[in-house]
């Protein structure tokens, strides 16, 4: 069967062997890392509107 509905790897011959992942792949793919990132984000967000350089770029009202 092929198109959209076959199954992946059911192609001519065995499945090539999976490669291990490295220690970043595996971290990569956890949840820990998108929290990780975010929290980095965030907090690197809120110490640019903390700086100096904010309000230089904002407007004296």
């Amino acid at each position: 069967m092929n198109g959209m509905f076959a199954m992946p790897g059911a192609g001519a011959g065995p499945a090539a062997p999976q490669q291990p992942k490295s220690r970043f792949q595996a971290f990569k793919e956890s949840p820990l890392y998108t929290i990780a990132l975010n929290g980095t984000f965030f907090i690197a967000g809120v110490a640019f509107i903390q700086s100096p350089l904010m309000d230089m770029l904002a407007p004296q009202l």
